[in-house]
């Protein structure tokens, strides 16, 4: 997953306020500031791009219903991953949310029993309540499903399947290269972020170049991305977002 900043909300030519009367018509508005990406599994879509409520406009009786048209409450989300969400409850003591946490250090993708298909776990490494938290996120956007159905809907974990080799194609590719007297490492990281803007799942490409900081630089300028989830004094490593406290510093 990714971490998301998208910004405060888009104004007109004149800086005046764009105030929308339909919550889809934010949709290019968020393709320009985010990319096109669901924000939860981070597939790119080439289509059927859903404008979602982040808290649910219409939660169940008890719960307060989030902004039906802020901008504030918006997001994209590919069908699959908005419709497990639905109408559930969320907030980002419970959830690892993408605007609120850094949604790229509790999370990785692995291949499945299948393998064919890829899913989302846990990451090694975090502690319990982390686990617990990244869980019920998992849970909660059927991150690990696979649809083995003849009528298969759901297909995010086969375009993870895809990704990862993609991935290694061009980790492979890059250790060639460097071995060239002409290799210019920032060039090529230019390249394989554009190979990443396509492919989408920001963290494949990221775990894959954990030892290159010139890639891990390009990787977080894709558009949306929150730069400030990444340390540049250290190699642009990871580091927290809004914990929640002690025990949860994600």
């Amino acid at each position: 997953m990714r971490p998301l900043d998208k910004g405060i909300s888009p104004t007109d030519a004149f800086g005046n306020a764009i105030m929308p009367t339909d919550y889809k018509n934010w949709r290019l508005a968020l393709v320009k500031r985010i990319g096109y990406y669901c924000v939860y599994c981070n597939q790119p879509l080439s289509h059927s791009l859903q404008v979602e409520h982040v808290i649910p406009k219409n939660p169940p009786a008890g719960f307060t219903p989030g902004d039906p048209i802020s901008w504030d409450n918006m997001l994209l989300a590919c069908g699959p991953c908005n419709n497990a969400k639905s109408n559930t409850p969320i907030d980002s003591n419970t959830y690892y949310l993408p605007e609120e946490h850094n949604t790229h250090l509790p999370f990785t993708i692995e291949v499945a029993a299948i393998p064919e298909h890829a899913i989302v776990t846990a990451k090694n490494g975090i502690n319990p309540i982390q686990v617990q938290k990244a869980d019920l996120t998992i849970d909660l956007l059927r991150l690990a499903a696979i649809d083995l159905r003849n009528n298969v809907v759901d297909i995010r974990s086969q375009k993870r399947k895809d990704a990862m080799i993609a991935v290694s194609s061009n980790r492979q590719l890059f250790d060639l290269a460097r071995q060239a007297p002409a290799f210019n490492v920032v060039q090529v990281a230019q390249l394989i972020k554009t190979q990443a803007v396509v492919t989408g799942f920001f963290s494949l490409w990221y775990d894959a170049f954990t030892d290159v900081p010139e890639v891990l630089q390009a990787l977080i300028t894709i558009n949306g991305t929150d730069p400030n989830c990444f340390d540049a004094a250290n190699g642009y490593r990871p580091i927290p977002r809004n914990p929640t406290n002690l025990t949860d510093t994600i």
